[in-house]
């Protein structure tokens, strides 16, 4: 993975400082940009077992100011033929301490690349976001 820097992305003070065009470019940046790969080890169990990791400090900057934002992210699963090797899944999820994303495109992100990687039976992902502006935030999504 390519080392996310501060100095990548520019940060204004206010929404109003980000411009849509440029608002539509940190975002798509920060979406494609790659992350850690997981280890994968087999899984070899013979019944369709659900895993719940449950992790509550994942971190990412605001794509507005760049102040750190905090979450907690439950990652719910049926294994297929895979399951993540813990210790690659807490690198990733540590990867996007320094990554400009909102939440919305946080949770998505971690579903796919989770996803495509893993290789579940069954997936659910779900972002516990921290008060903000007295708003309480929850996303989810099961597919």
């Amino acid at each position: 993975m390519k080392e996310i820097k501060k100095r990548d992305f520019s940060f204004g003070k206010v929404m109003e400082d980000m411009k849509g065009k440029e608002l539509e470019d940190r975002i798509r940046k920060a979406w494609e940009w790659e992350m850690d790969k997981l280890t994968l080890v087999p899984y070899i169990g013979e019944i369709d077992q659900k895993i719940i990791y449950d992790y509550k400090e994942l971190t990412a900057l605001c794509p507005v100011t760049g102040i750190q934002d905090l979450y907690g992210v439950k990652i719910d699963f049926v294994p297929n033929k895979y399951i993540p090797e813990l210790k690659t899944l807490k690198f990733y999820l540590m990867g996007y301490r320094d990554l400009p994303i909102s939440h919305e495109h946080l949770q998505a992100k971690i579903y796919k690349e989770f996803k495509e990687q893993v290789q579940p039976k069954k997936l659910g992902v779900e972002l516990d976001v921290m008060i903000r502006g007295g708003i309480k935030t929850d996303i989810r999504y099961d597919g």
